[in-house]
């Protein structure tokens, strides 16, 4: 038809990518990013922070108190690398969030002693 042409279809390039496929693919990164974002706070239900803990409590001291409320998966007890001492705080992941309400209720002041 006269008068009337087609735009030509941006093609890919070498360096150059389609602008509706960057977005998909932004579009597909969000979402992971929001997926991982979900995971680590769904995870963290699980944890609990305890403070003030003696300097020399160890991994194992943190273990044996807070096993008796429930099954104690991981223990990150935060190290001072120029004392190798512990810095006097810990984060415990439990199998379950129940049993990290019943650590966070029940043991409100527990003695951690090394």
């Amino acid at each position: 038809m006269e008068g009337m042409h087609e735009e030509p279809e941006p093609q890919e390039d070498s360096g150059h990518v389609r602008e509706g496929h960057a977005e998909i693919v932004d579009a597909a990164k969000k979402e992971e990013h929001h997926e991982d974002v979900k995971e680590k706070l769904k995870r963290k239900e699980f944890e609990i922070f305890v403070g003030g803990l003696d300097k020399d409590a160890t991994e194992d001291d943190l273990r044996k108190v807070f096993s008796e409320v429930g099954n104690v998966t991981d223990v990150r007890l935060m190290m001072n690398p120029q004392t190798k001492k512990n810095k006097g705080f810990a984060f415990l992941h439990f199998a379950t969030v129940e049993q990290a309400k019943r650590a966070f209720t029940e043991l409100k002041n527990p003695l951690v002693l090394p």
